[in-house]
């Protein structure tokens, strides 16, 4: 009971509140960034209307769709590009802004199946598609080539554009999420070495209890945002690769470990002696966040990954030669990590709280683990509305559920802290009395 009377209510250093205020202002600058910097041009879809066999070749009617970009004022230009081999498009028509028509002829005998399909105009520069072009009805042989003319490439117009993210066509306008989706894994992942770091010096010390309650504090925080990772991620996934989830390593790697830290949960809650209870889940935790390197930084780059940067496949900055991203991705990152130390703080308030109250009445309290069950629900009615204006219903979704997991965290803890401040009180009070 003496350590209840002289345990002195927590206070909060002006140097610390500069810095979650800080953090807002970085959170409000992303938030502002992912909703305000417009997409960069690019094209969507390359399809083929017509396609008439000739003697000496085929003829091909050809649309092209773009997205966000401005084909009746650039004078664009059309052209096919497999290696050194190209070849310009005819009778260019563009029908919008959006859309235009073009006409292709082809030798009997081409060079490749597939080819790129680019597009260069005066304010859109060059954007191209990959594999947009199939030769289809022709043969394909590796000695063809189409004759040389450098005309095609000299003098292409520069973009003359503002500041934009890049387009990638089948990510399109939810590239955004790598602001809101992406830092929750990082967020997790500096929790979850804290709490590898508490855990070492609780095991340095015999089981020091308060340095077990700030590794657990932090594991609980760090779930919170491994669980945000993994619904935002099956809701992105479900957009641009086709389902809620795929057999892919770094979604596989982030399942099993947001499982193994509930696992240490589970461990906690059926281990009555505390000291017993901080060593044994001291040494779960080492071996946990050694798993937690393994599974989403090591395995994933040496595997098949659909992933930037992952399995051989580029990372984000290689799309944006001018690093555009990064300007919104770096501060985004910063400002959801201290977000995520600050919820650190209030959940260790509330575990050193417990501790206090449960020391107090001689008795535990023991906090039940809940688990969620997610019901997949019916995508027929949800393909046409994600799949609007360039998948950005995905971007309003990944943030909505951020912000609903973070509201509801929060609410939750400003009544945990209210009530076990009201509990606190009354055993002071019984006490005094």
């Amino acid at each position: 009971m003496a350590r209840l009377m002289s345990q002195s209510q927590e206070t909060t250093s002006p140097r610390v509140w500069a810095i979650r205020l800080v953090g807002l202002v970085l959170l409000g600058y992303t938030f502002f960034m992912t909703f305000t910097v417009p997409l960069g041009p690019g094209i969507e879809d390359v399809r083929v209307n017509r396609t008439e066999l000739t003697e000496d070749g085929a003829v091909y009617e050809v649309e092209i769709l773009g997205h966000g970009t401005h084909f009746t004022t650039s004078e664009p230009r059309v052209f096919l590009r497999r290696g050194d081999n190209v070849k310009s498009a005819t009778a260019i028509k563009a029908a919008n802004d959006e859309s235009l028509k073009c006409r292709i002829r082809l030798p009997k005998f081409v060079p490749a199946a597939s080819f790129d399909v680019f597009v260069n105009g005066k304010q859109d520069g060059t954007i191209s598609y990959a594999n947009g072009f199939f030769a289809t009805g022709l043969e394909a042989v590796a000695k063809a080539k189409f004759p040389s003319n450098p005309a095609i490439l000299a003098n292409l117009e520069a973009a003359d554009l503002d500041f934009h993210f890049p387009f990638q066509p089948n990510i399109m306008e939810s590239i955004r999420n790598l602001m809101l989706h992406v830092p929750m894994w990082f967020t997790m992942f500096l929790l979850m070495g804290i709490s590898f770091a508490q855990s070492i010096r609780t095991l340095r010390v015999g089981g020091d209890l308060d340095r077990d309650q700030r590794a657990v504090a932090a594991v609980k925080v760090g779930l919170w945002f491994g669980v945000l990772g993994l619904l935002t991620g099956s809701l992105w996934a479900r957009f641009t690769w086709g389902a809620w989830w795929v057999d892919d390593p770094q979604l596989n790697g982030a399942f099993v470990t947001v499982m193994v830290y509930a696992g240490y949960l589970v461990l906690r809650g059926s281990i009555q002696d505390a000291k017993l209870r901080s060593r044994l889940s001291a040494v779960y935790n080492l071996f946990g966040f050694c798993l937690l390197v393994v599974l989403l930084m090591v395995l994933p780059r040496f595997t098949e990954s659909l992933h930037p940067g992952k399995g051989g496949n580029p990372a984000f900055s290689s799309y944006d030669l001018d690093s555009a991203l990064r300007a919104a991705f770096y501060p985004a990152v910063l400002g959801w990590m201290i977000l995520g130390t600050w919820m650190y703080r209030l959940q260790l308030r509330i575990e050193q709280t417990r501790e206090r109250i449960a020391e107090a009445q001689l008795t535990r309290t023991n906090m039940p683990l809940a688990l969620l069950f997610v019901t997949p629900a019916s995508t027929s009615s949800l393909e046409s509305v994600f799949m609007a204006s360039g998948k950005m219903p995905v971007v309003v979704g990944v943030a909505v559920i951020i912000l609903a997991g973070l509201g509801l965290w929060w609410v939750r803890t400003a009544r945990t802290l209210q009530r076990l401040s009201e509990e606190e009180n009354t055993l002071n009070g019984t006490h005094n009395a």
